[in-house]
């Protein structure tokens, strides 16, 4: 009874949320390698040519000022250990009839000063990702998401329940053998059993780590498992970034803020730069958040914290020195990305995406299968 229970349910969140689930999942593994794509398809932007000496590439105070004598509004600036990799700059630019401010990145060559502009690629995956987060709907979509998010989880528990084996013994054929003997819908059951089995890690990940962007409740509760205090989390780069005054104060010393992070990180793989946000405020500070030549994941990001008037050091947060909570915390994306195992898990990660489309068309079939055979005005098999 329990069991018949627990099917119905299955099937029936499947058909609500499946169509919901496949659009996450195609969007998800269409952005995966995003990055990787956009430098393949506008290397004319997103790369630059190496002068004579490569060595020399400009300050960050050098190369902020010549931003700021063509377009005001800079906030952040994003430098790769790269020679030949575009730098990229942040602005905040005010939404004209509104008070609200809009967040816009540009790339830059780091030897010049000269503004690369946008790939146009980068918008597509832009829209990709928006579709991914909340359906282009806002704050509507990211509801649905979320409570898609939930469902996902629910068929995860359901399906693990439907595919437990009755005997003690745990065969490995009956849980990933596709019996290709079998044909019309008990082959697609298979199939979607098989097929679910394999993903079912990939699909765990993919909903325990997006239930934090979706609900404030999930993520405090996370916080304190991790045992973080949640009153100073560090905020990540882009959203600091939107509150960074329109241009750069006068009074920040960035060349005394470049030699003192100098002096403590001489070598790193990746760093964002973020300008005060309190202009004018003698608390105003500049923050570095950096990527180290020893970082596990592409998000395993330290903080380092300056007076913006003087470039003295106030506060190093490592990566490294965080607790294994604060670590996890930070690992979320890594997580739910699969980067946080490199390219083999990003390559995971990607295909247990695109299978997600797979799941509902498999699953609407069965369903329509099995109503067809309900109804009274069903044909009788012949024979």
């Amino acid at each position: 009874m329990f069991k018949r229970a627990c099917l119905q349910l299955h099937w029936l969140i499947g058909i609500s949320a499946g169509l919901v689930l496949a659009v996450i999942g195609l969007t998800g593994g269409m952005y995966s390698f995003s990055n990787e794509f956009i430098k393949l398809l506008d290397p004319q932007i997103t790369s630059v040519n190496l002068p004579a000496d490569s060595t020399r590439a400009l300050t960050p105070a050098v190369l902020l000022a010549r931003v700021s004598e063509r377009a005001p509004y800079v906030s952040s600036l994003t430098l790769s250990a790269k020679p030949d990799e575009a730098a990229r700059v942040g602005f905040m630019k005010p939404v004209p009839g509104s008070d609200k401010k809009k967040f816009d990145l540009q790339y830059l060559n780091p030897y010049t000063g000269e503004l690369l502009g946008k790939p146009a690629s980068e918008d597509f995956f832009r829209q990709v990702l928006d579709l991914h987060r909340k359906l282009g709907l806002d704050e509507t979509g990211k509801a649905i998401t979320g409570a898609a998010t939930l469902a996902l989880l629910l068929l995860i528990l359901s399906g693990l329940y439907l595919r437990w084996p009755k005997t003690t013994a745990l065969n490995w054929r009956s849980w990933l053998y596709i019996n290709r003997q079998l044909s019309g819908r008990d082959f697609l059951s298979n199939l979607h059993a098989v097929l679910g089995t394999c993903a079912i890690l990939a699909y765990l990940l993919f909903a325990l780590t997006s239930l934090s962007w979706s609900y404030d409740w999930y993520r405090k509760g996370l916080n304190t498992l991790a045992g973080k205090d949640t009153t100073q989390t560090v905020k990540p780069a882009a959203k600091t970034s939107k509150t960074a005054s329109a241009s750069m104060p006068s009074q920040t010393d960035l060349d005394a803020v470049w030699n003192n992070f100098k002096a403590e990180v001489p070598h790193y793989r990746k760093l964002i730069l973020l300008l005060p946000s309190g202009a004018g405020k003698s608390a105003a500070t500049v923050q570095i958040l950096y990527l180290d030549t020893q970082a596990p994941h592409p998000y395993a990001n330290s903080r380092m914290v300056f007076d913006a008037a003087s470039g003295v050091l106030q506060s190093h947060e490592r990566y490294a020195d965080k607790s294994l909570g604060a670590k996890l915390m930070a690992s979320l994306y890594a997580l739910h990305s699969g980067s946080f195992f490199g390219t083999p898990g990003m390559l995971i990660m990607m295909l247990a995406a695109l299978l997600l489309p797979v799941f509902a068309l498999t699953g609407w079939i069965m369903y329509l299968h099995r109503r067809r055979k309900k109804s009274p005005y069903a044909q009788p098999a012949k024979g």
